[in-house]
């Protein structure tokens, strides 16, 4: 998978989505989410997206992400408390020891601080020039995690993508919704 290609997948349940419990989850899947929150809305209309998050699923322990108190890993239900859409995404060739192998060094990274510049910088065309540092945001830890177990989602640098790129990354297949209620999607989502 070279390459980031925007294409139509349900990010709207509306248009051909599914609900999945979190029995429908496997080692590593990839969930992509919004909120109502001010943070989720300035980061959607700076990427032009409807999501504004990426985290990983590690089973039993819940999600590892980055979040604004950095790297951590939260039950799933905490992760999506505040979440009016959450989707899954799954690279077909990762199974649940390829999984596992992801997650293990995402956790590596458990504790290290959140990186706003980071964040804003992954948005910007110069993306290559803001050096990785010290810290991670959201997207970048999802692409790292899996580009060091060996499987890299794409040829950018980790620092390049935003969830709105993750949702269009060649091969990555739509699993379905946790949540995604249309009446409840943000307002400020372009």
């Amino acid at each position: 998978m070279d390459h980031v290609i925007p294409r139509t997948i349900p990010l709207d349940p509306g248009r051909g989505g599914r609900s999945i419990g979190i029995d429908a989850l496997a080692l590593a899947d990839i969930i992509v989410s919004t909120t109502t929150a001010t943070v989720s809305g300035v980061i959607r209309v700076g990427t032009s997206s409807e999501v504004s998050h990426a985290a990983l699923y590690a089973g039993d322990p819940g999600v590892i992400e980055a979040i604004g108190s950095g790297v951590v890993i939260r039950p799933l239900s905490i992760a999506l408390a505040d979440d009016v859409l959450a989707v899954v995404y799954r690279d077909p060739d990762v199974d649940a020891s390829t999984g596992q192998v992801i997650l293990n060094y995402a956790s590596r990274y458990l504790g290290q601080p959140y990186s706003v510049r980071g964040a804003i910088g992954s948005a910007l065309i110069p993306c290559r020039l803001n050096s990785r540092g010290s810290g991670f945001f959201c997207s970048q830890l999802v692409i790292q995690a899996y580009s060091e177990a060996g499987v890299p989602l794409t040829s950018l640098a980790s620092q390049c993508i935003t969830p709105h790129d993750i949702v269009g990354i060649v091969g990555l297949q739509y699993v379905g919704h946790l949540k995604g209620e249309i009446s409840r999607f943000p307002v400020l989502s372009p």
